[in-house]
């Protein structure tokens, strides 16, 4: 287990692209975030828009805001570059700790004071991680709103140790960088999965991740995701991804033969089950199906484990 670190200073942390509806959100509830008491908090901003579209957001969420907003450009495009550029800067400005939330999420107001609750009163955890849950910008069918891939509970119980985390609700010493030189991997630059594949290394290096449910932010579904082919398309990219994570850099083995072959037979069962799934009504049908996709996608991420372009594929269609 790590020595753990005082907190003094947070530094809350958010990356963004070309998605200044939903930024202009997520800073406003910052805003009416309930903050622990005397420690110093500050906001930062890496813009990965080498334009810097969300430049006049930022100014306009900083005039109206009590605490600092710092904002940055990463020209680098990538999600690796605009996280890391986010570590650095919170680094450089003496942060002894950090809070990273999404552009597309919205915090509720306690949010904030629970990540650091658990931190101070969970004795063995250094990493904290909470749930995101999904909202949505309008009306949409209920067998695509109540569809698995939009989170609206979790399983998870307070205090539970976790094996990684997510980038989208998560609170961690700066110490990870500083003293253990942990970094997100840039192999995963236009891909995602660099969150668990950072938070798995600093586990490793006696960083404990503790689950609080209370700490919760949630995630902004808009047109661009909550119809099928988004759906299926997050299915099979969470599968492949896990794969990637687990098999980077790997060499083939019996394990990992075996992995192919088990999730490529789950794969063939899934779809056999496909049409039977429609007797279940149509949001039983589309689950069904998403679950044959992210299959499909753990066994081709185990055969050809190359990186995915995130961006491109499913970000809202942002392309490089």
């Amino acid at each position: 287990m790590h020595l753990k670190s005082e907190i003094k200073f947070i530094a809350i942390t958010c990356n963004t692209i070309s998605r200044t509806h939903m930024l202009e959100k997520c800073l406003d509830s910052l805003k009416h975030l309930k903050k622990p008491e005397n420690i110093r908090i500050e906001i930062i901003v890496a813009d990965n828009d080498i334009e810097g579209s969300a430049r006049q957001t930022v100014e306009k969420a900083a005039k109206n805001s009590t605490v600092k907003i710092h904002y940055f450009i990463e020209e680098k495009r990538g999600l690796s570059f605009a996280r890391n550029r986010l570590l650095k800067e919170a680094v450089n400005l003496g942060a002894t700790h950090i809070a990273i939330i999404d552009d597309d999420d919205i915090a509720d107001e306690n949010w904030l004071i629970n990540l650091v609750d658990m931190y101070n009163n969970h004795p063995e955890a250094s990493i904290i991680s909470g749930p995101e849950y999904a909202v949505f910008d309008a009306e949409y069918p209920k067998f695509l709103t109540q569809n698995n891939i939009f989170a609206q509970t979790t399983t998870k119980k307070k205090g539970e140790i976790r094996p990684t985390s997510s980038t989208h609700n998560s609170f961690f010493p700066t110490s990870i960088m500083t003293e253990e030189n942990i970094w997100f991997d840039p192999s995963f630059v236009f891909m995602g999965g660099e969150d668990g594949d950072f938070f798995s290394k600093a586990q490793t290096a006696g960083y404990v991740i503790a689950f609080n449910p209370d700490a919760i932010v949630r995630e902004i579904n808009d047109k661009n995701r909550v119809n099928i082919n988004w759906i299926l398309n997050r299915n099979f990219y969470n599968g492949y991804s896990g794969s990637y994570l687990k098999f980077k850099n790997k060499k083939y083995s019996l394990s990992r033969i075996f992995y192919i072959l088990k999730t490529f037979a789950i794969t063939l069962i899934d779809l056999i089950f496909v049409p039977l799934s429609l007797l279940g009504g149509l949001t039983f049908f589309l689950n069904t199906i998403g679950l044959s996709c992210k299959n499909a996608g753990k066994c081709m991420g185990a055969i050809t484990p190359r990186p995915l372009d995130y961006y491109k594929n499913l970000n809202g269609g942002i392309v490089k």
